[in-house]
């Protein structure tokens, strides 16, 4: 029986539940419904995650020098390149709210709102994921990155979403790692071990940490160097972090987080 509306407004961080399949493998289809692809004139360009009816959250150096009518926002979509297998939606974009202390050298503060044109409504396949809590700390835990990023170094992007499971450190370990320490800062976290991570064309995408059978995103995928390196696991922007400031940059609109 489907869900009624009212519940699936109230519902964030819902999974369409599938058999895990760990190792950076496709996910099920519509697995995880806040999942977007931002495509720019006309090309597969960042991830993104829906927070609400009416934006989407990405990473700052996703949207940096992008024209704000050249952005579509994708929602609902499995394959990229098979439009029969789920409905997905486009929705135009009205605002780029980027953070305005994000440094494109050092990545820190890597965070962009989008606002879309026309809210989306909430369906099985298209639903919002939720927020941590303030100041929750997600390091010893096991996230889930999911994309449509390259799946090895240097390879080609993929038709289907992909998810792969990464442990989460502390930024002590981070910064013992063969990063530069001064490299990592408090608004960052970083997950990933030997061939398990992020790669290019996940950037934007969601880190995933599950609480019951509600999946918060926690980190934003941001920089690295290259894919699966050992010593260097994905840095992402810590979402914890900037709780006041999505709030503040979303007006009129509904965190359904419950």
């Amino acid at each position: 029986m489907p869900m009624p509306v009212q519940d699936l407004r109230r519902k964030c961080g819902t999974a369409n539940q599938e058999t895990r399949i760990v190792g950076g493998r496709p996910t099920g289809v519509n697995q995880y419904p806040w999942l977007a692809r931002l495509v720019y004139d006309g090309q597969f360009h960042c991830g993104a995650s829906l927070l609400t009816r009416d934006y989407v959250l990405t990473a700052a150096h996703c949207v940096r020098r992008l024209k704000r009518n050249k952005i579509r926002v994708v929602l609902g979509d499995h394959d990229q390149f098979i439009a029969t297998e789920t409905t997905a939606i486009q929705r135009a974009v009205t605002a780029i709210i980027r953070h305005r202390s994000f440094d494109q050298n050092s990545y820190n503060h890597d965070i962009a709102l989008l606002k879309l044109r026309k809210p989306v409504d909430f369906t099985k396949t298209i639903k919002p994921v939720c927020l941590p809590k303030d100041r929750s700390e997600p390091s010893g835990q096991i996230g889930t990155v999911v994309g449509w990023g390259r799946t090895s170094e240097g390879g080609t992007l993929p038709g289907i979403v992909q998810h792969v499971d990464v442990p989460i450190l502390t930024l002590d370990q981070c910064r013992n790692m063969k990063y530069r320490a001064s490299r990592i800062t408090s608004n960052m976290l970083c997950a990933g071990k030997g061939k398990q991570d992020s790669c290019q064309g996940d950037s934007g995408g969601p880190l995933l940490v599950r609480k019951g059978d509600k999946h918060e995103i926690v980190g934003i995928v941001s920089w690295g160097v290259g894919c699966g390196r050992a010593g260097y696991p994905g840095v992402y922007t810590r979402v914890a972090r900037y709780l006041p400031w999505i709030r503040a940059n979303m007006d009129e609109t509904c965190l359904c987080n419950k």
